[in-house]
C-alpha cells in the first residue's frame, strides 16, 4: 500500500491506561483513508507545536505496539517528568483531537531471510516492550519465540495479560523479571524471577542459537549485548533498538 509524504493528520479515537505512568493511544487517519501497514518493530514520528513564545515544533518517535493493520495505529507511551511530548499526549490530547504524524519507519525489524526453524528471543526492559510486542503479535503463530520482560514490579508492568494470553495460545515461553517487587508481588505466582537478566540465567534458559531482538534502557541493552557475545552468540544475531 502506498504511504504518504511528510506529515499527515491522525485523529485520536481511543486512550487507555496500561499501567502506572503508561497509556496507549489509538489513531485513525483523519481523512478516513486506510493506513499503510507497518513492519513490526517500526516507529512513527509525531509533531506538535510548543506553547512557548517561539512556537517551535517538537518531534518525537514512538514504536507501534500492535499487530500490523490498515485501520489504526497504537502507540504506548510512558509519561516522562519534564517530557514535552509524553506530557502532551497524556495530559492534553483527548479523543477527537488531531496530531501530525509521519508514516512508519525504522530498521529494527525481524530479518525476513531468517529461516522459520531458527528460534527468536524477544527481550524488553520497561517501555522498551513496545516494538518487540508488535513482533510477538505478528509472528507468534509462525515462529518459536521466547519472550522475556524485565520491569520494576506489577505496578510498572505493561501488557502483562496481553502477552500472557498470546504466549499461552501459541505454546510459547514467557519469562518475567521484577527488579523491585511490591509487597504483594509473589515470585512464582505473578512473576518468575527477582532481579535482572544475568549471563548465567541466559545460558541456562535461552537458546543460544536464536536470533535476539531487544529494546530497553541503555544499561539493559549494553549488558545483554555483552553477555550474549561472551556466551558465543554471533553479532549478526544480536539486534536492538535505542530510544
Amino acid at each position: 500500500m502506498n504511504t504518504w509524504e511528510g506529515f499527515k493528520q491522525l485523529v485520536l479515537v481511543k486512550k487507555e491506561d496500561v499501567c502506572d505512568t503508561i497509556k496507549s493511544f489509538y489513531f485513525e487517519a483523519k481523512d478516513g483513508s486506510k493506513l499503510p501497514k507497518h513492519i513490526p518493530g517500526q516507529f512513527i514520528p509525531f509533531k506538535i507545536k510548543t506553547n512557548d513564545n517561539a512556537m517551535q515544533d517538537v518531534t518525537r518517535t514512538y514504536s507501534l505496539s500492535m499487530k500490523p493493520n490498515e485501520d489504526f495505529y497504537r502507540i504506548s507511551v510512558k509519561k516522562i517528568q519534564g517530557g514535552v511530548m509524553s506530557s502532551y499526549l497524556h495530559d492534553k490530547l483527548n479523543v477527537g483531537d488531531s496530531i501530525e504524524c509521519m508514516p512508519p519507519c525504522g530498521i529494527f525489524v525481524l530479518d525476513d531471510t531468517l529461516p522459520k526453524d531458527v528460534p527468536v528471543v524477544l527481550l524488553s526492559g520497561g517501555i522498551g516492550v513496545t516494538p518487540v510486542l508488535s513482533m510477538l503479535l505478528e509472528e507468534a503463530k509462525d515462529r518459536n519465540i521466547t519472550f522475556v520482560q524485565a520491569v520494576q514490579n506489577s505496578g510498572m508492568h505493561p501488557f502483562k495479560d496481553e502477552i500472557d494470553n498470546i504466549c499461552k495460545e501459541n505454546n510459547l515461553k514467557n519469562y518475567i523479571f521484577y527488579s523491585n517487587p511490591l509487597e504483594n508481588d509473589v515470585e512464582g505466582e505473578n512473576y518468575d524471577f527477582t532481579g535482572y537478566v544475568s549471563k548465567e540465567w541466559i545460558k541456562e534458559n535461552l537458546p543460544l542459537n536464536a536470533a535476539f531482538y531487544f529494546c530497553g534502557p541503555p544499561m539493559f541493552m549494553e549488558s545483554l549485548e555483552k553477555n550474549l557475545l561472551e556466551l558465543g552468540v554471533s553479532q549478526d544475531r544480536i539486534n536492538y533498538e535505542r530510544f
